[in-house]
């Protein structure tokens, strides 16, 4: 059970923390025969507790908008030094600028900060806790005003990126390796490349997005390599030339990687500018998988050169030259421009650069 306080104790409260006893007073209550609180006065107490809280919030923020931060620059220097001279030196002040600094400082802190032993400068208690303050908060708003230094060796950094299995198998693996050599503790999560990967991007939900596919205007973006194609060809198929011809590509039976909308997009649209269709067997969703399934067949795979590395392995298939009408494509990285000057993002793009290169 609560046990009443008067009217005249909360008035004595309140005005010890110079508050208006118009803000917080209530018309009497009246008092109930028994001691214990009626549901009214318990709801009017704590009325009144809520509203003091309020006001102590409030006077606290405007209590800190009348405070000149630049002054802690001066407050610094003063308990460092311990000498007003060296001091105003330090900030680039005249001396009376400084002494007129000083002064604000011991009025706003309501402490001297510094007091006279023989013929230098002690600080007082106050003054030693607030240098050690300063000391850990200064250099916190300068990073906060210069932006953050990113340390790759310290990072534990996260970047999402949806790439194509084109990417997954050519470009992450050299990247991966110079990333845990300098930043072990950075994480990679890598995802499918899908039609809405840019949408994605756009949203924040990715980081990076690397593909064939264009970018929108609304993105980033640059090109890592040029990607040109060659065809592998499965032991079965009788047709062995060098290079095939247009019409010959188009009559073999295909196995297709699709990469956009059931296509493989960099091959069948330059096929269709032409009227040119290709004869589909089989599609499936990653490049390893279809040319183990080429192998010992009569079908025919085509796949960026610098794929052919898995190729060679395989027993069954061999590599020919694909019609002249596919032409090379470029291949993108992709961000949005809000990271553009983010210091962790801008050296994981550089390394995706420097791995593009080793391809």
């Amino acid at each position: 059970m609560f046990t009443r306080m008067n009217g005249a104790r909360i008035r004595r409260c309140f005005n010890t923390t110079s508050f208006s006893t118009a803000f917080f007073y209530r018309a009497p209550i009246e008092r109930p025969r028994s001691h214990e609180l009626s549901a009214l006065d318990i709801g009017q107490y704590f009325a009144l507790v809520v509203s003091c809280i309020v006001r102590i919030a409030d006077m606290r923020h405007t209590h800190l908008r009348h405070v000149d931060l630049n002054l802690l620059l001066a407050l610094h220097a003063l308990l460092e030094e311990r000498h007003v001279t060296r001091a105003s030196k330090r900030c680039f002040l005249s001396q009376p600028a400084m002494s007129r600094a000083f002064e604000r400082l011991r009025e706003m802190f309501g402490d001297p900060l510094l007091i006279r032993s023989g013929r230098a400068y002690e600080r007082t208690v106050r003054g030693d806790g607030l240098l050690r303050e300063l000391q850990s908060l200064l250099p916190r708003i300068e990073s906060m005003v210069r932006g953050e230094e990113f340390d790759p060796g310290r990072s534990q950094e996260r970047f999402r990126l949806a790439v194509t299995d084109h990417a997954s198998i050519t470009l992450i693996p050299p990247l991966i390796r110079r990333m845990r050599i300098e930043a072990p503790d950075v994480r990679l999560e890598v995802s499918q490349w899908h039609d809405r990967a840019y949408e994605a991007v756009i949203a924040g939900r990715l980081d990076a997005a690397f593909s064939a596919e264009h970018p929108p205007s609304g993105l980033q973006s640059e090109v890592l390599f040029e990607v040109d194609f060659v065809c592998v060809v499965g032991a079965a198929q009788r047709v062995h030339p060098p290079r095939l011809t247009l019409a010959q590509y188009l009559q073999l039976p295909h196995v297709v990687v699709e990469t956009w909308a059931g296509q493989q997009t960099p091959v069948d649209r330059p096929l269709a500018q032409f009227g040119g269709k290709r004869r589909v067997v089989l599609g499936v969703p990653f490049f390893a998988g279809a040319m183990f399934a080429v192998a010992k067949t009569d079908l025919v795979l085509t796949v960026p050169r610098k794929l052919t590395k898995i190729v060679r392995p395989i027993d069954g298939v061999r590599l020919v030259e694909p019609p002249r009408e596919i032409k090379p494509f470029p291949y993108f990285m992709t961000w949005h421009p809000r990271l553009s000057e983010e210091p962790a993002h801008a050296w994981f793009r550089e390394h995706v650069r420097v791995a593009a290169r080793t391809i």
